[in-house]
């Protein structure tokens, strides 16, 4: 009787032994290790948010319009790792260790409209970035950005950015993107700034909000800073206050070299014409909009006249037709009667 218990039992152990099991002893959830899908106000998200990747997945949906990929250890972006998606709108790589972008790895991204890249350890911003015709926020905080190398960068730039975090980079001066007629807000704090000049501000005719908290700016720079986003009517809640009075001789008011300067005029001109150009796109959407209802009520009416004439002819071949009568023919006289009338047969 004990060896007809003995043999399932040996059976059900060795059937547990050869099952896998993690180093924590218990079974972890397939669902728990999966990238998140959901729909934001109606934009595809998918979220791969701390999942130990060490490179950029290629099975998830190609139409993913929001990619969250931040809190994990992807250590270099190739040139194929969005090659499937090129319907990204917002990016997130943050948290990351990312060293290195191959050239071409946000080529395809040509709807891309938001990246964050921060905290991670890219020493300069990838050039393709700044390529984009849709790309309007770009977060690049936190990088050691030592070598920008913005020399061979084509200005101005395709990329009609409105928002530019580079705080935190190391930066001694603001990167030189050329004119930027979009952009109302730079966060440049935490940076040394040992090198700045305030030349680089009249790119920035649109300039609402400056952030240069925790920089090293002399006091010479802090105050040309102030008297220019005070001409411009922009916030200077978080450029460091100048706490010395100096000399307008030593250190003269910075206007020749941004607001009127030729830079600045060249700014504002492009905003002109853009607000010039989309007018007139749109004069000529509404005109052409006009003329092809125009169209339509025309082939309308004109189908509606055809309709109306083959009814009537159909209507008139129906009819039977008349004949005078033979009897009124013969000896009629003016007082007579009215004429009779015979239906012509066939």
């Amino acid at each position: 009787m004990e060896l007809h218990w003995l043999l399932p039992l040996i059976v059900c152990l060795y059937s547990l032994r050869a099952l896998p099991l993690p180093a924590s002893g218990f079974v972890i959830q397939d669902d728990e290790r999966k990238c998140k899908y959901a729909r934001i106000e109606k934009l595809l998200r998918i979220r791969c948010y701390d999942m130990d990747l060490k490179e950029v997945p290629q099975n998830l949906k190609t139409s993913v319009e929001v990619l969250d990929l931040s809190y994990n250890r992807i250590r270099k972006l190739k040139s194929g790792s969005f090659q499937r998606y090129t319907d990204i709108r917002f990016l997130m790589l943050y948290e990351n260790m990312i060293l290195s972008v191959e050239p071409g790895t946000f080529e395809p991204l040509t709807s891309l409209q938001e990246v964050d890249l921060s905290n991670n350890g890219l020493t300069t911003i990838p050039m393709e970035l700044f390529t984009l015709p849709k790309l309007r926020n770009l977060y690049i905080d936190s990088n050691e950005l030592t070598h920008l190398g913005l020399e061979t960068l084509q200005k101005p730039i395709a990329a009609p950015l409105e928002y530019l975090n580079v705080a935190n980079c190391e930066l001694q001066d603001l990167p030189d993107l050329g004119v930027l007629p979009k952009l109302w807000q730079l966060n440049a704090s935490m940076n040394p700034l040992t090198n700045f000049h305030i030349d680089s501000l009249a790119n920035l005719c649109h300039l609402r909000v400056i952030d240069l908290a925790k920089t090293q700016l002399s006091p010479c720079s802090c105050q040309q800073v102030t008297n220019h986003i005070m001409m411009l009517g922009a916030n200077p809640k978080f450029v460091p206050v100048c706490m010395e009075a100096i000399n307008i001789d030593s250190c003269p008011l910075p206007y020749n070299r941004t607001i009127h300067s030729e830079t600045f005029r060249t700014c504002l001109s492009t905003v002109e014409l853009a607000v010039s150009r989309s007018l007139w796109l749109f004069a000529a959407g509404c005109f052409g909009g006009v003329c092809f209802v125009l169209l339509i009520v025309m082939w309308c009416v004109s189908r509606w006249r055809k309709k109306r004439a083959k009814r009537r002819m159909s209507q008139a071949q129906k009819r039977k037709p008349f004949v005078i009568s033979p009897r009124n023919a013969i000896n009629r006289q003016p007082e007579d009667e009215p004429l009779h009338c015979d239906t012509a047969r066939p």
